[in-house]
């Protein structure tokens, strides 16, 4: 699994502030969620463990898309919806990492995925 040192929630919080919703990482074996706001916990433990094989599968598609768009190593999804935006930040083969926020948080997505990235792959 993707090792989540320690102030990358506070930097996520810092970027979303209220807004951040769940943090997690997966691997092929299964997820480990990092961070769950008390009030989506619920629905986290209802739901994570799908969300988890869509992750994995999007994973085996990830050659794919990059040789579709010919345009470098595919670091993110973006998946937005009524209620909340999920991002899928995939780091080596079946390996990753999930965060989710309010539909309503104004981030800037360049700036979020850049600390997501960040924390992902120090060494980059």
């Amino acid at each position: 699994m993707v090792d989540v040192p320690n102030g990358f929630t506070a930097a996520l919080r810092a970027e979303t502030g209220d807004a951040l919703r769940a943090v997690a990482t997966y691997d092929i074996d299964g997820y480990e969620t990092v961070y769950c706001r008390d009030d989506v916990a619920g629905r986290m433990a209802e739901r994570a463990p799908d969300i988890h094989d869509d992750l994995v599968l999007q994973g085996v598609g990830r050659e794919h898309l990059e040789s579709l768009f010919d345009a470098g190593r595919l670091h993110c999804s973006v998946h937005r919806f009524e209620d909340l935006t999920a991002f899928h930040f995939l780091a080596d083969e079946y390996t990753g990492l999930f965060v989710s926020i309010d539909a309503d948080a104004d981030v800037r997505l360049a700036s979020f995925a850049d600390t997501c990235r960040e924390y992902l792959e120090p060494s980059e």
